[in-house]
């Protein structure tokens, strides 16, 4: 086959990313993976807690107001941030691709909480506007290719207004392999790291409200120092 548009070329690069030992993480293949992963008792996901940022950006009136909002949460895993918001009123969309994860996790959840199976760059996404969409921990998975399909996909669904949070590993205390090593070798290097100005750059759609480093040994939070984090506004 020879390359006659985007997609094309996207999905040749798929091909190379699945042909590696890791695999294309964001893909249905990978459920096994994340299913195993993400249920290992000393695992750090496999806390309860909310993110430190997420958490902080609340308390000071960052997301606007909870009660009511609709969310997305990306990639949501155990459903640790969606159950945080919920219970603060928000109506909570989870999605991931770790059904047995989710499967757990279903009957703790907040009655304003739903999780849903989903790979977020290939299956139909929930409905929007939502007034905030948070990633932790999916994004920095995603092939350098991909994040365009990831940017055209979920951006929309933000409501006007609506905020956009991530956090992702910190290129600062976690380098990682450049996008142009990445897609000559297809191996996304077990998550890729980025510099705060690089998902400001990323995410230069929007508004960002903040762009900082994720602060450890918050009481009440989850947080590593290898991880940065962005909230962005529509």
């Amino acid at each position: 086959m020879r390359i006659s548009t985007t997609e094309d070329l996207f999905e040749l690069l798929d091909r190379q990313v699945a042909a590696t030992s890791r695999g294309d993480r964001t893909s249905a293949a990978s459920a096994g993976f994340w299913e195993t992963l993400l249920q290992r008792e000393d695992h750090p996901l496999s806390t309860g807690l909310p993110d430190e940022p997420l958490v902080d950006w609340a308390e000071r009136g960052l997301l606007g107001e909870l009660a009511g909002a609709r969310v997305l949460d990306v990639g949501c895993g155990n459903g640790r941030n969606g159950r945080w918001l919920a219970e603060r009123g928000a109506e909570v969309v989870g999605v991931d691709l770790a059904a047995a994860v989710l499967d757990a996790a279903r009957p703790g959840l907040p009655p304003t909480m739903t999780v849903t199976v989903l790979d977020v760059l290939r299956d139909p996404l929930p409905a929007g506007p939502f007034d905030l969409v948070h990633d932790s921990g999916c994004f920095h998975h995603i092939a350098p290719h991909r994040r365009i399909t990831y940017l055209d996909r979920v951006l929309p669904l933000l409501a006007p207004g609506g905020r956009y949070g991530i956090v992702a590993f910190a290129q600062e205390q976690q380098p990682a392999p450049s996008d142009a090593e990445i897609l000559a070798s297809g191996d996304t290097a077990g998550g890729m790291s980025f510099l705060r100005e690089d998902l400001v750059r990323v995410f230069g759609a929007l508004d960002p409200v903040e762009v900082r480093g994720v602060r450890p040994g918050v009481e009440g939070t989850f947080g590593l120092d290898v991880l940065n984090a962005g909230l962005f506004r529509r």
